[in-house]
């Protein structure tokens, strides 16, 4: 990996010099701050930090903001890259927030849960259909929620403290937002399957290993610069091609929507389940309301505790 990363530093190093990498050395700059996101621009590639703490869990603040910024993204041609990583070592994005999944302790008026849902849906459907290339840069704990828009992103890449997972199944429930179909595609049935079933994580270098990112990194700082030196030499090339070269790999390898609206359907579906409910109140309890103490920390290896 550090023969890798030598290799790509010194051609990122090469395009620089050459000129075809000349908006790096200018240097970031801020344009525009999305309440939980920030964001920053060099060239063509839009650098976006999530902080939403303490977890960065997809709650109702998160989804307009991610909304909003892809949303942003359409019918332009300045941005071709956009890179999503988090202000949070721990965690990229933690989950959906429970609360928006449990009937008795729900999130307070204004929340609208089916809003933040339809967001989910809408902002998963952009990054993997807009003709903007994503890039994930996961470093932290991401499931559920989180690791169902990851699997949308065009790329990811992991660093050190990655663990990625679906953990729905000690709610009783199973992924939706097109993570379950994602998957498959991604790792194989009979991976999905091990991993859906049992809510376990993967680490960096096993993720890569079975196609659930693209690489692993052995820090965070040689996960960024490997991130933005593919960002960078993704964005010198014509966003015509880019566009061009994603929607036709977009064709042949994409679930299908009916597939995606019917794990949907079955999500909702079990989770007014009694014992759903019960899971996530106990969730919420044994998380501190979902806290980021040790509990969560922990999770998934501890979902058995929700169904005690």
């Amino acid at each position: 990996m550090l023969t890798m990363s030598r290799t790509i530093l010194g051609v990122f190093l090469s395009l620089v010099a050459v000129g075809l990498c000349e908006n790096v050395a200018r240097g970031w700059h801020s344009p525009t701050t999305y309440g939980t996101i920030t964001t920053s621009v060099n060239g063509s590639v839009l650098r976006a930090t999530i902080s939403n703490p303490p977890i960065n869990v997809y709650d109702n603040k998160l989804s307009v903001d991610l909304f909003s910024l892809v949303n942003s993204l359409k019918n332009q041609t300045e941005i071709k890259v956009v890179i999503l990583a988090s202000a949070n070592p721990d965690f990229w994005i933690a989950h959906y927030d429970i609360h928006l999944i449990n009937a008795q302790d729900p999130p307070p008026p204004p929340v609208n849960m089916t809003e933040v849902g339809t967001r989910l849906l809408s902002t998963a459907y952009s990054i993997a259909t807009l003709p903007v290339i994503f890039i994930a840069e996961i470093d932290g704990r991401v499931t559920g929620a989180g690791d169902e828009l990851a699997l949308r992103f065009d790329i990811r890449y992991a660093g050190p403290g990655a663990r990625l997972s679906q953990f729905e199944v000690g709610f009783n429930i199973l992924p939706g937002a097109g993570g379950l179909q994602y998957l498959v595609k991604l790792i194989g049935r009979a991976r999905a399957l091990e991993y859906i079933l049992s809510g376990r994580s993967v680490d960096a270098e096993t993720a890569a290993s079975i196609g659930w990112v693209n690489q692993a990194f052995s820090s965070p700082e040689q996960l960024r610069l490997e991130v933005d030196a593919l960002a960078h030499q993704i964005a010198s090339f014509s966003s015509q091609a880019l566009a061009a070269i994603k929607q036709r790999i977009n064709a042949s390898s994409n679930p299908s929507t009916q597939s995606i609206a019917e794990d949907n359907s079955a999500f909702f579906e079990l989770s007014s389940l009694a014992v759903s409910q019960a899971a996530s109140a106990r969730y919420l309890e044994l998380s501190e309301n979902q806290g980021g103490n040790a509990f969560e920390l922990a999770i998934p290896a501890n979902l058995e505790a929700l169904n005690g």
